[in-house]
């Protein structure tokens, strides 16, 4: 840091560029305060190996002053762009989805590419086709003969190819008096592409049944084929909206060190399929919450693909539209609608299930076998435990000031979560807040029962060590306590302490080896909560409803089935009451519930 002087840097915002002793640029950030950020690299202990690798590694920062935060976000955009520096964090996509691209030019090319920001203008592009772009172009051949060659359309060959003879091209390259039908081919073409299917289908089979009539019935089964492979084409699209919408859902969620981004396309009403992409966090320089990560990956994405007229965001990402709009309006010259869905409707329902398929994602990426495979032994050799932990137990306590006080049991068998071994347990022993006392009654319950072959590897507990303690003591008692590992996990500084160790083990947040356990924890507190509530919610009603004349333990049952909570049975009528309990007693709980409320 010698050559750096951090009271040069203004209270500005801008652009940074930070350089090695090579002067290459290694690292480009933008701020609103130039000299509050830059600073930040140099006062303070970093938590990040790669922060405290980059900062050991500068020579140099110059820095670039912007009149707006906008300017520094496009202008840092282009130069990340331009230099690719070695420690901002990369959009990597693992799948590149191809568009179908139509030339504009004498006997029109159809061609799959792969990235429209290299596309010149000379054509139309349709897309993206998620994993169909390459069935996608064989049906087109078939049904509209498009050629798809590299051959060169101002010459005249002497014989065409295969496909002209496989019917799957019109042979432009030879036949040169075709051009008006080779054009209506075209333009019908786009319309399938644009989701026109009925239009075309009603075409080609008022042409059927011409030629049918006429009894040419060869010429006939060629426009059925036809007809066939477009409706077999339609089965392949997701939804159909039956509007005529260009839109992309657009989620990100950050889960365990990585960020994950989900995109739902929707071309002409419908949706075509989804883009699925991982941003792993571990290189990461900056602390920063999700939200601030939004616009760099938002850019990053919109830099590859085309962005639609139309784009549906989570609310919380409301604070940044006038800056989006800017940034699309002045790097791709158009302007779109941005929506932010709160109620109930269509782009509400296009969010729903964009973070249905983001959740599903983000299982498949943690259930892998061999990242689950990697974390496993890295337990194993880090912990030092006797055995790999092929089956992990885990134990939280769920109570508020000892009511309704639960335990639960998640369990992860080679690292993968399997709910059908998770156990709940309603704690026998009297209302109290000792969580030590509640932990040391659930491990008996739980390990009084099996033999030393039944026991898992690894048993964690959700707490710091005195409630690690606590079940060391009962499994002393037991005498099971060699047989197996113990460890805990503290939430507040994620502390693995071991059984029989003073020291804690502290291991990288954004390691697999800690996301085991994390997610098992987090599984374990979940299915108690769960638990919890629903004993709460059953012991609340039934004491409302013992104060009740009438009703007893049957048609306290009845009513606490059907409506499962004591604010549900007061929104009902009383003539909906009347028809699950006699008139009088129907009357009696509808005025008891209801006081403020005449009969």
């Amino acid at each position: 840091m010698s050559n750096i002087d951090l009271n040069e840097f203004p209270d500005m915002p801008g652009v940074y560029l930070m350089k090695n002793i090579n002067k290459k640029i290694i690292y480009i950030g933008k701020a609103k305060n130039l000299k509050k950020r830059v600073s930040s690299y140099f006062q303070k202990k970093h938590d990040r190996k790669k922060t405290e690798e980059l900062v050991k590694n500068i020579s140099t920062i110059d820095y670039i002053l912007c009149k707006t935060e906008l300017d520094a976000l496009i202008l840092e955009n282009n130069l990340i762009k331009k230099y690719k520096p070695k420690y901002n964090i990369a959009l990597k996509d693992s799948k590149t989805y191809p568009y179908l691209f139509i030339s504009n030019e004498k006997f029109s090319k159809i061609s799959v590419i792969r990235n429209t920001k290299y596309l010149n203008k000379n054509g139309d592009y349709f897309g993206p086709y998620p994993g169909t772009a390459f069935e996608l172009i064989k049906i087109i051949k078939k049904i509209f003969m498009i050629r798809d060659c590299n051959r060169d359309m101002n010459k005249k060959y002497d014989r065409p190819c295969l496909k002209y003879y496989m019917k799957m091209c019109l042979g432009p390259c030879v036949y040169k008096n075709i051009e008006a039908k080779y054009n209506e081919n075209k333009e019908q073409l786009k319309l399938f592409l644009k989701g026109n299917y009925k239009e075309i289908l009603k075409k080609l089979e008022q042409l059927m049944n011409s030629y049918s009539e006429k009894m040419d019935f060869e010429t006939a089964i060629i426009y059925r084929e036809k007809i066939k492979n477009i409706k077999n084409a339609m089965k392949n699209q997701i939804v159909e909206y039956g509007k005529d919408i260009d839109e992309d859902v657009f989620l990100i969620k950050e889960e365990y060190g990585n960020i994950f981004i989900q995109v739902l396309n929707i071309r002409n009403g419908i949706i075509i399929g989804k883009n699925e992409q991982i941003i792993s966090l571990e290189n990461n320089i900056e602390e920063r919450k999700i939200e601030e990560f939004f616009l760099e990956i938002f850019i990053q994405y919109y830099n590859n693909y085309v962005i639609p007229k139309n784009l549906i965001l989570d609310k919380k990402f409301k604070k940044l539209d006038k800056l989006i709009k800017k940034w699309i309006f002045i790097e791709k010259k158009i302007k779109i609608n941005l929506y932010y869905p709160e109620i109930k409707s269509r782009r509400k329902k296009l969010i729903e299930m964009g973070y249905l398929n983001l959740e599903k994602e983000i299982k498949n990426f943690y259930n892998r076998k061999t990242i689950l495979e990697i974390g496993i032994k890295n337990l194993f050799t880090i912990l030092k435990l006797k055995k790999i932990p092929r089956r992990i137990e885990c134990f939280d306590i769920s109570n508020i000031q000892g009511k309704d006080a639960v335990a639960s049991m998640s369990v992860a068998l080679e690292g993968k979560p399997s709910k059908k071994e998770y156990r709940k347990f309603k704690i026998k022993t009297k209302d109290t807040p000792d969580d030590f006392h509640m932990m040391r009654e659930v491990l008996f319950r739980r390990y009084s029962k099996l033999n030393d072959n039944e026991l898992p590897e690894l048993i964690l507990i959700d707490g710091g060590k005195g409630q690690l303690n606590s079940a060391a003591e009962i499994l002393q008692k037991l005498g099971k306590i060699d047989k197996i590992d113990l460890i805990s996990i503290a939430k507040r500084e994620e502390e693995i302490f071991k059984y029989g160790e003073s020291v804690p083990y502290i291991i990288s947040k954004r390691d697999e080896t800690l996301k085991i356990l994390q997610r098992l924890r987090d599984e374990a507190h979940r299915f108690g909560i769960t638990y919890h509530r629903k004993l709460r919610t059953k012991r609340i009603i039934i004491s409302e409803l013992d104060k009740i004349e009438g009703i007893g333990p049957k048609r306290k049952e009845v009513l606490l089935k059907k409506y499962k909570s004591i604010e549900n049975i007061k929104k009902q009528s009383l003539a909906e009451l009347k028809s699950i309990l006699p008139e009088k007693i129907a009357i009696t709980l509808y005025n008891s519930l209801n006081n403020e409320r005449s009969e």
